[in-house]
């Protein structure tokens, strides 16, 4: 059997989610997880988990000393761009395992082996588990020096690893969205040279042997259940992995931990997990994934009609300038007009008024736009970030940009 290790870097305290992420790994005794974590767990870890302690500092001067030129992350977050070169980081964690695996915490495995079967890993260089772009959450790499230094064939890898700010290059430099409407990335105007651009490269010269299928759910579809390891979606296919990423980032989703352990069944509906189907059990399902949703919709709905033609309170609280969201290349541009008032537009739209939500002091609203805005921080000072909230309850946060 080909061994494997899936490796991730998580600095900070553990999050709600990751006892799920740790029962998911103990039903794939057969796979090694690596933590590289200055975090402390106070449950009870598998034999194949092991979190080795580790700094920011740390990565620091191991990649510094690896790839041969200064890197200083500053923030804990700059560390997915440098999952490709995870093979060659960490390669002393490494040399017992034929395959090596970029990781998130953020996921819910089900059975790895069902998937990544004898016959896919003999056959194929990288295995990926979407069937369009490659995934940072979870990703396969045979452990050899070719495969470990691709990385270096992106004639932007050092630009990135040396720049503050995160450019997606473990991924698509943000083009998710257009490649799944299948547009080739080669024809598409990215910043970077990311690894997408690396692997379909490679392989089109027949130096690479890739494996795409779509293995993975995300968003907050619901209808899932994980049953002693085995995940599935609507009772009718099996996955290899739940990513949590919207879930967690939903405004109506139950993000906390509190169950005092997570039995073999449980489920994950469309905002909240759920250990069974008890009539109580249905009918906080109910509440939370219908009635809380629809008040919340239609409360903002009312407020904001009144506040727009009874009160028509100008929003004056936020910073000027350009404004992006950390997964996004899409800007968003605040100004303000010589009253003081914030206007906020897009690169490719007019502008548009911004009016507080006269009975929500958190929120605000953009006049002609079917969008609700979220305040991030104390609404006394001039603020730099703030959050949209989609009707689905995604919530995306922009940062002004240094």
């Amino acid at each position: 059997m080909k061994k494997i290790a899936l490796i991730n870097c998580y600095f900070g305290e553990f999050p709600w989610y990751f006892p799920f992420f740790i029962k998911s790994c103990i039903t794939n005794p057969t796979i090694d997880f690596l933590i590289l974590s200055n975090a402390h767990y106070n449950g009870l870890l598998p034999d194949n988990v092991k979190i080795i302690p580790f700094t920011l500092k740390q990565f620091n001067q191991l990649a510094t000393q690896k790839l041969g030129f200064e890197v200083d992350v500053q923030k804990p977050y700059k560390l997915c761009e440098f999952k490709p070169a995870f093979g060659l980081l960490f390669s002393e964690y490494l040399q017992d395992y034929d395959f090596w695996g970029m990781t998130d915490i953020d996921v819910i495995f089900g059975r790895i082996r069902e998937f990544m079967t004898q016959e896919v890993l003999e056959n194929y260089d990288i295995i990926c588990v979407r069937n369009d772009y490659i995934t940072a959450c979870f990703m396969l790499f045979k452990n050899n020096d070719y495969v470990n230094y691709l990385f270096k064939k992106s004639k932007n890898y050092e630009m990135v690893f040396t720049n503050s700010r995160y450019f997606g290059f473990d991924e698509t430099n943000f083009e998710q969205i257009t490649i799944i409407e299948k547009q080739d990335i080669f024809k598409l105007n990215c910043e970077i040279e990311t690894m997408q651009h690396v692997v379909l490269k490679e392989e089109g010269k027949g130096n690479l042997k890739v494996h795409f299928d779509l293995l993975v759910c995300d968003g907050t579809p619901g209808k899932i259940k994980w049953d002693k390891g085995l995940l599935s979606y609507k009772n009718q296919f099996e996955i290899l992995l739940y990513h949590l990423q919207n879930y967690k980032n939903n405004f109506f989703a139950k993000n906390i931990f509190d169950w005092s352990e997570i039995p073999d069944r449980f489920y994950i509906d469309k905002y909240s997990f759920r250990k069974g189907n008890s009539i109580m059990n249905y009918l906080r399902f109910f509440i939370t994934n219908y009635i809380k949703p629809l008040w919340w919709n239609c409360n903002k709905k009312i407020a904001i009609f009144i506040s727009l033609y009874l009160f028509k309170n100008k929003f004056k609280i936020l910073e000027e300038g350009e404004y992006r969201y950390t997964l996004s290349k899409r800007k968003i541009i605040i100004s303000k007009n010589k009253n003081g008032a914030n206007g906020l537009k897009f690169p490719d739209s007019k502008e548009y008024e911004l009016y507080h939500i006269t009975f929500c002091k958190d929120y605000f609203f953009a006049k002609g736009l079917n969008i609700i805005f979220k305040l991030k921080g104390q609404q006394n000072i001039t603020l730099n970030t703030f959050s949209i909230i989609s009707s689905n309850g995604l919530e995306i946060t922009y940062n002004k940009l240094e």
